[in-house]
């Protein structure tokens, strides 16, 4: 190996170093309550070596929030079959949402509480980043929707936006699962919530005849 390629990967080595290390006092933290000198000082490294890396603490933060939706985007998208339907598919989807929470619950958390009380801060560049990671994962929905509508499964709708409603739909019922499972008797069943809410998801998206 070349001295180029060494100092190269020295420094790939290094940034991910810096970014395990922040990822790590970010999830136990939060970004508000998470300093570069924190960062620094776990890292064991100079203040300064930090911003030879990464320009600020938002970014870091950033490059964090795109591993967890990356890794979102990968569970939605292996969730699909081409062998199933529309709505199998879509219900599949939800599902992998339910496996992100269950077994990436770190990410799941910054996703939904720590980002949204830290877009006041973000610049629009690295809001820029986010959103088209949301929107490819958007994109992704918008296709079996596409497909199901085409085939006469699905109703008629506005595709794009109840592309984004099931997202929210996903996201927001893991949260109530995780919260309400415990201690109310109405979601003590976490198999029966499921299917209930697998009911409410067709029944919103299957056309009229399917649905008879």
């Amino acid at each position: 190996m070349g001295t180029t390629e060494r100092r190269e990967r020295d420094k790939q080595r290094r940034r991910e170093d810096i970014l395990n290390t922040a990822r790590t006092l970010f999830f136990e933290k939060g970004f508000r309550d998470t300093t570069i000198d924190d960062i620094a000082r776990s890292a064991e490294l100079a203040r300064g070596t930090i911003y030879l890396y990464f320009e600020n603490k938002e970014e870091i933060y950033a490059t964090v929030l795109e591993e967890g939706l990356d890794t979102l985007n990968r569970l939605v998208q292996e969730s699909y079959s081409e062998d199933a339907d529309p709505l199998t598919n879509i219900l599949a989807g939800h599902d992998a949402f339910m496996n992100f929470h269950d077994n990436y619950a770190q990410y799941y958390n910054v996703l939904m509480l720590d980002k949204l009380q830290i877009a006041d801060v973000l610049p629009t560049s690295l809001k820029d980043r986010l959103d088209l990671k949301t929107a490819q994962m958007a994109e992704f929905i918008e296709n079996i929707l596409d497909k199901g509508v085409r085939k006469g499964m699905f109703r008629p709708m506005q595709i794009r936006e109840v592309a984004y409603l099931q997202m929210g739909m996903a996201m927001g019922f893991a949260q109530m699962l995780d919260k309400c499972c415990a201690t109310n008797e109405v979601f003590n069943d976490r198999e029966q919530s499921r299917q209930a809410m697998h009911a409410l998801i067709a029944n919103s998206l299957l056309d009229r005849h399917e649905r008879d």
